[in-house]
């Protein structure tokens, strides 16, 4: 079993689909154009900001900078207010923990929004590290990765991400890590599911992680 065991935040911990959406959606319109629809916000999701507002929606990358703000001011005043934890995530974490565990999050998400999210979840205490995106999109997934196996002093041997799309495995693929995925997040889901062990639930999450 991995020792360190590093979450990816939404999707994986939390559901946060409906405020960003509604952020997505305000974005759009604040800069006067059609909003692209749902299925762009699932694909949007595991996505840097301008990554998504430039090669899914086909802004400039001047544009796409200015829609990342707008949708990060947004996200400050509403969105991030609109989550909740996954059913079992609790127990399941506090039962990694009870089993040799130190446990990190490597999140896309500003680091800000990420710790605040967790705290009103009440997850934050359960976290050795938590490493998110600055102001200026200037890190990677993986980077965020080797910061929070820096920071749990963690041997890439012993470290694996948990995470619901293909950018986290790619990620932990690039970091170095092994990758567990899950099919209740926004990515693995229906022919998309991953050939490889998944949880399919918080609660397997421990009991899967044991087998790998």
């Amino acid at each position: 079993m991995y020792k360190y065991v590093l979450f990816d935040l939404d999707g994986t911990l939390i559901d946060s689909s409906e405020g960003i959406g509604l952020c997505y959606r305000h974005t759009f319109e604040q800069l006067g154009l059609p909003f692209p629809g749902e299925s762009f916000v699932r694909s949007a999701i595991g996505r840097m900001l301008p990554e998504a507002f430039e090669k899914l929606a086909g802004l400039t990358p001047q544009q796409a900078r200015q829609a990342a703000q707008v949708y990060r001011d947004h996200y400050n005043e509403e969105g991030k207010a609109h989550f909740h934890v996954y059913p079992g995530m609790n127990d399941a974490l506090q039962t990694l923990q009870m089993q040799g565990c130190c446990l990190g999050v490597a999140t896309l998400k500003k680091e800000s929004f990420a710790r605040e999210m967790l705290a009103l979840g009440g997850l934050l205490p359960l976290f050795h590290t938590i490493c998110g995106m600055d102001a200026d999109d200037t890190h990677t997934k993986p980077e965020l990765i080797a910061r929070c196996r820096l920071e749990m002093n963690a041997p890439p041997e012993e470290s694996i991400l948990i995470g619901d799309t293909v950018f986290d495995q790619t990620a932990a693929k690039d970091a170095g890590i092994a990758f567990l995925p899950v099919t209740y997040g926004f990515g693995f889901q229906g022919e998309e599911q991953p050939r490889m062990p998944a949880a399919h639930s918080p609660e397997e999450i421990p009991s899967v992680l044991k087998q790998l």
